[in-house]
């Protein structure tokens, strides 16, 4: 359903839950940029070489809460989401490289609409979902190129989405007796899958690491996308519920694609534990689309021994999205914390943020916060030689 379309029906809304509703005529929206963005730890979906500095076995994971507002005029509809965006794992192999894995949420939305006054009753639930399984592998180069590393991502993609649509019951009076007291209900389920050269599914990067900078480049091909839809059509009489007539089924296929993606960022590290990381990625749909991402840390010791301020991190981030329906800007910012716990390095990392998100045409603002939580736990596994 087109966004316009969704825009009749939310004039009169009683529930809504969403990521967001710019853009959800695209599949959704995908997570706002995230302290996982910088590229000096870690697993990076856009950065598959970065692992290849990491010495010991690393499990991470986030959760995300998001609060938004949709206005357009003087309508007003809130929204919501609860999410796990991300799950990665790393793995080093010492000379023989680092293979990690991660799933990824690429888009997401889950909504419930209603319109009810005196001549109308529809609702509409609707549920999209595409994710990406990464298997990577990078290693670092021999001898004397020992700071470059290379990495590359195998991108399995796949999701499901269901939505049903429901009209009435509905009165017309007299003339129209065949369709008095009807429910009629569309239901739709799907899946997706690629349909592009297996070989377009890889992503590639190349990452440079010293102790005060880090500078990485990555680029990953467009990928076709196939929706197949099975669809169907239930009649119900409102004095006979749990009794529906169902019409014959039919199936359709939707094409679509995902973007090439290019990134690369920089980060340096001076006074000793000052930060400052830089990302720029672009996206070529029909037209290319980029966001900027901007992130200060102060670095903490990591020793648990260490005070509080001391001992964990703290700084800020903003960003600036173009989003992937023409004329949509994202702005946000957030204030973070990474805290470490215990000896084994687990850490926790809190980030609150929010930001607008604005479409030119139809005008829509959304503004919009929520938190964000980053669990990494380290294990005692791998090299014994420490990241440089």
């Amino acid at each position: 359903m087109r966004l316009n379309t969704l825009f009749l029906i939310l004039l009169a809304v009683c529930v809504s839950s969403a990521a967001s509703l710019i853009g959800m005529d695209a599949l959704g929206a995908e997570p706002a940029p995230r302290n996982a963005a910088i590229i000096r730890n870690g697993f990076a979906p856009q950065n598959p070489a970065i692992s290849a500095f990491e010495n010991r076995t690393k499990f991470g994971t986030s959760i995300q809460f998001e609060s938004a507002e949709a206005q357009k005029d003087d309508n007003t509809v809130s929204l919501s989401s609860f999410t796990v965006p991300s799950i990665s794992m790393i793995l080093p192999l010492g000379s023989l490289g680092v293979f990690s894995i991660g799933l990824e949420q690429k888009f997401f939305a889950n909504n419930r609409l209603e319109l009810l006054d005196e001549t109308s009753n529809i609702r509409l639930t609707s549920r999209v979902g595409i994710y990406e399984f990464l298997p990577s592998y990078s290693i670092r180069l021999p001898f004397f190129l020992s700071d470059f590393a290379v990495g590359t991502s195998y991108r399995v993609l796949f999701g499901n989405s269901f939505s049903t649509l429901e009209r009435g019951p509905l009165d017309w009076g007299d003339e129209a007796w065949m369709a008095r007291n009807i429910i009629v209900t569309e239901r739709e389920r799907g899946y997706f899958e690629s349909t592009s050269d297996w070989w377009k599914n890889f992503g590639y990067s190349l990452h440079y690491h010293k102790k005060t900078v880090d500078y990485f480049i990555s680029y990953f091909p467009s990928i076709q996308m196939q929706q197949n839809i099975r669809k169907n059509i239930q009649f119900e009489r409102e004095d006979r519920l749990g009794i529906p007539d169902t019409l014959q089924t039919h199936e359709r296929k939707e094409f679509f694609k995902l973007p090439n993606r290019f990134a690369h960022g920089v980060h340096f590290r001076f006074l000793q534990n000052k930060n400052l990381s830089l990302v720029h990625e672009q996206q070529r749909y029909d037209d290319p689309i980029s966001s900027y991402f901007a992130e200060y840390k102060i670095s903490g010791t990591g020793l648990h021994y260490s005070p509080f301020f001391k001992r964990n991190d703290f700084g800020i981030s903003a960003w600036y999205a173009e989003k992937y329906v023409k004329d949509i800007n994202e702005y946000g910012a957030s204030l973070f914390s990474d805290l470490w716990l215990g000896r084994r390095g687990t850490l926790i990392g809190i980030a609150f943020f929010g930001g607008y998100r604005q479409a030119k045409e139809p005008h829509w603002d959304e503004p919009f916060f929520g938190l964000r939580l980053n669990l990494t736990g380290v294990g005692n596994w791998g090299t014994s030689v420490r990241r440089r």
